[in-house]
């Protein structure tokens, strides 16, 4: 069962402006050595909605092709056409395509987790990681695989965005 979050509430103008709407937590990542499980906490911030809409725009549409659809055909029966008509499919199989999508993924994962880790890190050469770049490839030395980098910006993710429990429970009349 989960546990509920007290929520708390404020007016608009008892926010302090320079941490407004900065959202913070905990990321827990799972480490196994042998017959042992570790779980590593890592702090977390949220990432202004701005940057992420900006990286989401730049993801790659896939190539489609026009074609024809027929009332009498399978594909024309099961989207409901009644006349013959063109439509545009898009092809999301296209070779050229998965490798500029899977790209596009990896940087945005590594945008996400470089903004949103808020932990002090070093370089394997001993200087600080101050940037985002900085930060994922110190994650990186680190040992953190690629499952661990999507997990860190998921949770990353789930600092601002609603699941439909938290939803209800944050609207619950007090």
């Amino acid at each position: 069962m989960a546990v509920k979050k007290q929520v708390t509430e404020i007016s608009l103008n008892e926010l302090a402006a320079e941490d407004a709407f900065q959202s913070w937590g905990y990321a827990y990542l799972k480490v196994t050595k042998g017959e042992s499980a570790m779980r590593v906490k890592v702090r977390i911030r949220s990432v202004p909605q701005e940057v992420i809409d900006e990286i989401r725009k730049k993801a790659p549409k896939p190539p489609a092709h026009t074609v024809m659809l027929d009332p009498s055909s399978e594909e024309g029966r099961r989207l409901g056409v009644t006349t013959r008509q063109k439509a545009t499919v898009p092809n999301f199989s296209d070779a050229k395509y998965q490798e500029e999508l899977e790209a596009h993924n990896l940087l945005f994962t590594q945008k996400v987790v470089g903004m949103g880790v808020d932990e002090t890190l070093s370089l394997r050469d001993g200087s600080a990681a101050v940037h985002p770049e900085q930060k994922y490839k110190a994650l990186q030395e680190k040992g953190l695989s690629g499952s661990h980098m999507v997990e860190l910006s998921q949770s990353i993710l789930k600092l601002t965005d609603w699941s439909e429990q938290e939803r209800e429970d944050f609207f619950e009349s007090p």
